[in-house]
Parts: structure tokens; C-alpha cells; sequence
């Protein structure tokens, strides 16, 4: 595909310069992963106008794209900062100039939790908070603090039986959070994650039970108001429920990231816009083009994209749009017939390494060299997959191209 111009920062960020208008298909190199930038800009907005309604703070989560480009427009739109699981995925946000990080998980890394220890000195404007969830953690916190002479700002994250991390009770939430106050750590809240849970139901009746350990140790927060901190992208409907009652002094910081570009599967399902359709609606702005390559049998086309290219842990692709041959030129071209196929009539059944097997209904033909583009299931295990990120218009014209940072 043509050469998009880039530049180097003096903080060695690589920043795409202006692309010259082409469509995405010429001269490209396929597979090639897209955003559709009337998605993007819906959904962010979409998503602010929400949490706004509701009075919610927002920190999406980075992880998804691990994009500085679109954490910006995230934070641009107005969100307080964003979430990070990591303390390197920390470093890229801060990088990039984003101050205001959550790292959703706990860091028991003496490095890390020093570099997490030290922000306010770096930057006094900072502010950067991590996990905690026993003793033992807030005793590494502890030893970090003392190593740099800094300050590190912690949640207790309080979980459930059969979950990942947290407290699993109120008893040891208050333990933690006791032994994160007399250790010196600067306590400001608690926090969990409510995406892991069955359904609505169950994620609101967790939700109210953090919220009481919250009240609980809210004398334990001294600096300021306090948080509480939820965060998944399927159920954020019954945190909005729960916390609605919430105590005056206490801001609910929201994290959910898959919005943003939404998809074909996993959280089109599950999305709350589709329970609250009055509260808006969110479009997949994700698609990957690949070319036909093989059809050694009737009914079976191939086509060269494959585990390497897209994602397939929720769900596997679907097939969005074909781009045919026509007149014994191959397909894919600005000009090229488009068509949606009848839902069924090209179904995805199996990926491999570098191909995607295709089934067609009777009276389905497709032509190697047609090119055939996929929505997704999961937007985080795609991003990752990819280091630059074509950004399109609805004509399917290369608007720009944004870098992911893996």
C-alpha cells in the first residue's frame, strides 16, 4: 500500500503524518485491519453523553486499542483518564502525556510499584492509582514508597467466589484497606469488576455489596472524595442501578473500553444500548479485508486471514461485505461490485494460522481474488494483533493511520 509518512517525537513516539487521500484497497497488501471513523465518533460520543447523564466519572480502558491516538480522542471527549492493566501499558499512557491512569490490577513488581510511587514527583498534576487486595501487597506498596520517598494512591479491589482478583469478602476488604491506611499508602477507595458475572442481576448485586464495603471504610479516605471503581463493557447498566443511591462524596469511575469501536459478536450482544435502546446505540467500527485465494471445492472458499489477523477467543468473524471481480480484474478495486451476503450464505467455520475457511450456501460462487471483509467478536484480542491501524471514511478512503503499542 502507498507509504504513509511518519514522524518520530523527541519522546520516540512514532506519529503518523497526513496520508494522500486513497482508497483503502488501492495498491494494498492484504489482510489490512480498518476503523470506520463515523463509528468511532458515534460511540464516543455515545458513551460520554451516558456516563454524563448518569453523573459517572470515565477512565476507559486502554487495553483494548493500546492506541495513544484514540486515548486521546477518548480523553479529548471527556474522559478523566484512562485504564491500563499493567504497569507497561501505564508507561505507554504516560508516554503519551496522559496523567490521569488507573491501573486496574494489582502490582506486586518492586520496579513497577516504585515507577508508580514516584508520579506525583515526576509530574505533580498525576494522578496515577493501582490495586490492592491483601497484605501482602500493601506491603510491597510500602517498601516501594520508602525506596523513592513517594506516594502511592491505591483501590481495594474486592472480587467474588469462582472470580479473578479481590477481596472476596468485607472482613478481608477491611483488613486491606486498615493495613493500606497504617502503612501509609494514600487510600482512595475500592474497586471490582463486575464483567465476569452471569447476567445483569447478579452484576448489580455485587455492585451494591462493594458499595457497602465503600461506605464501610470511607473513614479510611482522607484525602479528598472518595472512589469506587467498576468497569466492563456487557453489564455497566447495573453499576449505573447500583451505585444510584450512592453517598454524595463518593464518585463511581467507570472503565469500560470495548465501546468504542463495539463489534459483530460478543458485546453486540450483550451491550446495556441494547437493553436502554433510549439511552443511544453503538456501531462496529472494526473490519478486516482479506483476499480470496482458494475455492478447491464447491461450497468452500479460502481466504488469507487467519488467527495471525483478527480474533477468535468470543466468537469467530463474520462476513460483512464482498468486494467481486469484475471484468477478469481482481477484485477489491474503488470500482469493484460490493454486496452484503444474506445472513448464512457466507459463514466463517474454522480459522488457521493465515486462513479463514468460508462455507457458501447453494447458489453462493465466490472468485479468487474477490475480497472479502469481516466484522469481529472481542475487539481486544484484534488490536493486538496489529501495529498500524487504517483509519477510513464511510467511501472507504484512508482518512489516517494510527500505531498501537503493544
Amino acid at each position: 500500500m502507498p507509504t504513509i509518512p511518519a514522524t518520530v517525537t523527541a519522546k520516540g513516539a512514532w506519529e503518523p503524518s497526513a496520508p494522500t487521500p486513497h482508497h483503502v484497497l488501492q495498491d494494498a497488501h492484504l489482510p489490512v485491519m480498518t476503523l470506520r471513523e463515523s463509528a468511532l465518533a458515534n460511540n464516543t460520543a455515545v458513551m460520554q453523553a451516558y456516563v454524563d447523564r448518569h453523573g459517572l466519572r470515565f477512565a476507559p480502558h486502554m487495553k483494548t486499542h493500546m492506541s495513544p491516538d484514540l486515548a486521546q480522542r477518548q480523553v479529548d471527549a471527556g474522559a478523566w483518564g484512562v485504564t491500563v492493566a499493567s504497569v507497561q501499558q501505564a508507561m505507554v499512557a504516560w508516554e503519551h502525556g496522559i496523567r490521569h491512569v488507573l491501573v486496574a490490577n494489582e502490582v506486586l513488581d518492586p520496579a513497577g510499584l516504585r515507577w508508580l510511587a514516584s508520579r506525583r514527583t515526576a509530574d505533580p498534576t498525576a494522578d496515577v492509582l493501582c490495586y490492592v487486595d491483601s497484605t501482602a501487597g500493601v506491603a510491597a506498596g510500602a517498601a516501594a514508597v520508602a525506596a523513592v520517598q513517594g506516594d502511592l494512591h491505591v483501590l481495594v479491589e474486592v472480587g467474588f467466589p469462582g472470580g479473578r482478583t479481590g477481596a472476596r469478602d468485607a472482613a478481608t476488604a477491611s483488613e486491606v484497606a486498615h493495613a493500606a491506611h497504617d502503612a501509609g499508602l494514600s487510600l482512595r477507595g475500592v474497586s471490582g469488576y463486575e464483567g465476569g458475572l452471569p447476567g445483569v442481576d447478579a452484576a448489580r448485586a455485587y455492585v451494591s455489596g462493594v458499595l457497602g464495603i465503600a461506605t464501610a471504610v470511607r473513614g479510611l479516605v482522607t484525602d479528598g472524595r472518595m472512589l469506587l471503581s467498576m468497569g466492563g463493557s456487557a453489564w455497566f447498566d447495573a453499576v449505573t442501578e447500583a451505585v444510584a443511591a450512592r453517598p454524595a462524596d463518593l464518585d463511581v469511575l467507570l472503565r469500560s473500553g470495548a465501546y468504542l469501536t463495539h463489534d459483530d459478536g460478543f458485546y453486540d450482544e450483550r451491550t446495556p444500548f441494547r437493553r436502554h435502546p433510549a439511552e443511544g446505540s453503538l456501531r462496529p467500527a472494526i473490519e478486516v479485508w482479506g483476499r480470496v485465494t482458494s475455492c478447491p471445492e464447491p461450497g468452500l472458499a479460502l481466504v488469507a486471514v487467519g488467527k495471525r489477523d483478527i480474533s477468535f477467543d468470543e466468537g469467530l468473524p463474520v462476513v460483512r461485505q464482498v468486494r467481486l471481480v469484475a471484468e477478469h480484474r481482481t477484485g477489491g478495486t474503488a470500482d469493484a461490485t460490493q454486496t452484503a451476503p444474506a445472513p448464512g450464505a457466507v459463514t466463517v467455520t474454522r480459522l488457521d494460522d493465515q486462513h479463514s475457511y468460508l462455507a457458501l450456501a447453494d447458489g453462493v460462487r465466490l472468485e479468487p481474488g474477490d475480497v472479502v471483509v469481516f466484522g469481529i467478536s472481542h475487539p481486544c484480542t484484534v488490536f493486538d494483533k496489529w501495529r498500524q491501524v487504517h483509519v477510513i471514511d464511510d467511501d472507504d478512503t484512508v482518512l489516517r493511520t494510527i500505531a498501537t503499542w503493544f
